[in-house]
């Protein structure tokens, strides 16, 4: 987890309110020290307001970047920070004091621009916003693999010291620091794009040229549909903000609606697809991957919770304009190879992770052969291995070699382990690992963990969506079994193409397990069970066949809008059932 988390304030004012169901009672008369170290880039952040919740004191960061809360009662604790160059963001902090220590906690601020509409340099706040999705589509903030957790591919490792497990278990609430987390970077980012669209459309404002205001206001605008899109997946009904400005006369009062967000999203594509350049490289958007985008958006909405089917038809319309305009990669294992990224024509976009210790940790360190990951929070769950071949069913010990004619397991699935230099095959398939994204060549044992480019929308996902889209409209026509077997043939060979005369529930159902087999580990299923309808019944299928359950409700399907959220905010909704 990160050391501290980033939040976005609805309005300028800062609550300091405590919650009487996440700060205990302090009823102990022990005390202890509280020592705070604030630091904006190197440097000491001079003038930060330091606080407590509940509340100790207020202090005031000077040239040494150190403040301390001295003598002050034991118990639980959440240490706030203000910048005063940033009064709209909060960052917090959670500690536990106990008697007679002094707990030291550090606040590595990166230095923030100071966003203003009469300075602002739009390319600058682009560019910033563009690398900012690493930070929210990384393993360390959850989402890259919070789609695949939770379902019947990957579990939590019960052993890993981290909120994974919760989450996995459907062990969540309101209060919980994963769920308040996400909440606030996805806010804090589309605060930045909102500052850089409200600056575009003011037109006093100075820009290159106006072509390049609107092709710049169309890449804000693609990225805010995505971090909604990716908000309204997650947590159901956000608030919807479309502007930086803020009203200070009283309580925030932002739409909460699903159908309204959608509505701004869909409005944001179209505006993305008229004034996108048609292609440039695959970590900007371009008119492609804003209508990949939107045909994802349409496929949400025809399925569950809103049903609305006929958006099915709205979402082939884009699917088939987008065929033929990319290509699959001729072997699998080449999508995901760092070699390739530059030149991948598969990808439709990505998000850039330029290396460095923090980007290495977002994938691998999480997962990987035994022996590599550092962290080895992930494991397959029981069965997903015979997923590619059904008529072979993996128990210990298992034989070698394996023979799978699906070439996408050898590159998903790690029947082995590494130990030094030496590869070893797992006989126990409960030593099995996920794979994707390592690099090395059998039987050397020269893996490592890199800073692959997270492929956010690729070309095979766009064909096995057009031939669900096709197949709900149409039924399986040869336009369906084009597009399916287009991913298959390259799985599996020419000689394994799906059979011709399925009908319209037997066609889905090969799509369902195509989507689970071709796209695991990217974070799709999760969202493909939802609109599915059908991660109550994966669920249960995981419950009868597990060691332990989960703890899933009907409503769990979305998390909880963020207890801190409605504190602040009066008007905000609480999900039902929380």
């Amino acid at each position: 987890m990160k050391n501290f988390i980033q939040y976005f304030l609805l309005f300028f004012v800062l609550y300091s309110c405590s919650d009487d169901n996440t700060i205990s009672e302090i009823e102990e008369i022990d005390s202890g020290n509280i020592e705070v170290t604030v630091l904006l880039g190197s440097d000491a952040a001079i003038g930060a307001v330091v606080t407590t919740n509940p509340e100790t004191r207020t202090l005031v960061v000077g040239e040494s970047g150190v403040v301390v809360f001295k003598t002050i009662d034991t118990g639980n604790y959440v240490v706030n920070v203000v910048l005063n160059q940033n009064p709209d963001f909060l960052y917090f902090q959670e500690v536990v004091l106990t008697n007679n220590v002094t707990e030291k906690i550090v606040f590595n601020i990166p230095e923030i621009p100071e966003l203003t509409e009469q300075d602002l340099d739009v390319d600058f706040l682009l560019n910033v916003s563009y690398n900012n999705l690493s930070s929210i589509f990384n393993a360390d903030a959850y989402l890259s693999y919070w789609g695949d957790t939770g379902t019947d591919i990957l579990k939590a490792n019960p052993n890993f010291n981290g909120g994974l497990v919760d989450l996995d278990a459907y062990s969540f609430n309101a209060q919980s620091t994963v769920i308040n987390q996400v909440w606030a970077e996805h806010y804090i980012q589309i605060r930045g794009l909102n500052l850089g669209i409200d600056y575009l459309l003011d037109s006093s404002n100075v820009v290159s040229s106006e072509i390049d205001r609107k092709e710049l206001e169309a890449h804000f605008k693609f990225l805010r549909s995505l971090l909604y899109f990716n908000l309204i997946k997650i947590y159901g009904n956000p608030l919807l903000s479309v502007t930086a400005e803020i009203d200070l006369s009283g309580p925030p009062n932002y739409p909460q609606n699903p159908s309204t967000t959608y509505s701004q999203i869909e409005e944001d594509l179209l505006y993305a697809i008229e004034n996108l350049p048609v292609l440039n490289s695959n970590d900007r958007a371009n008119q492609w991957s804003a209508r990949f985008l939107l045909a994802k958006v349409y496929m949400t909405m025809a399925g569950f919770p809103l049903n609305e089917y006929g958006k099915y038809g709205s979402a082939l319309e884009q699917l088939k304009i987008l065929q033929g305009q990319y290509e699959l990669m001729s072997d699998y294992n080449s999508v995901f190879n760092e070699e390739n990224e530059a030149s991948n024509r598969e990808i439709l976009f990505k998000i850039t992770f330029d290396g460095g210790e923090d980007s290495k940790s977002s994938f691998n360190d999480y997962w990987g052969p035994l022996g590599i990951a550092s962290e080895d929070a992930l494991l397959l769950v029981s069965g997903f291995e015979n997923s590619f071949n059904s008529s072979m069913l993996f128990e210990n010990p298992v034989s070698f070699p394996i023979e799978i004619e699906d070439n996408r397991f050898k590159n998903n699935i790690a029947t082995f382990s590494i130990s030094g230099n030496n590869v070893v095959n797992e006989v126990d398939p409960k030593n099995w690992r996920p794979l994707k994204w390592y690099y090395g060549e059998l039987p050397d044992a020269d893996f490592e963990s890199t800073s692959f480019d997270y492929p956010v929308f690729r070309y095979a996902d766009v064909l096995l969506l057009l031939a669900e889209a096709e197949n709900e409209v149409n039924g399986p026509t040869p336009l369906a079994y084009a597009a399916i077997n287009q991913v298959r043939e390259r799985a599996f060979g020419n000689e394994n193409n799906v059979p011709g005369n399925l009908n319209k529930d037997q066609f889905f159902d090969v799509i369902y397990l195509e989507r689970k087999l071709e796209l695991c580990f990217e974070g799709h299923r999760r969202d493909d069970l939802v609109r599915w309808n059908k991660l109550q019944e994966v669920i249960d299928g995981f419950n009868s066949t597990n060691d332990f359950s989960k703890d899933y409700q009907p409503h769990e399907y979305v998390w909880p809008i963020p207890q801190s959220e409605i504190d602040l905010n009066p008007n905000a909704v609480q999900n039902p059932g929380y």
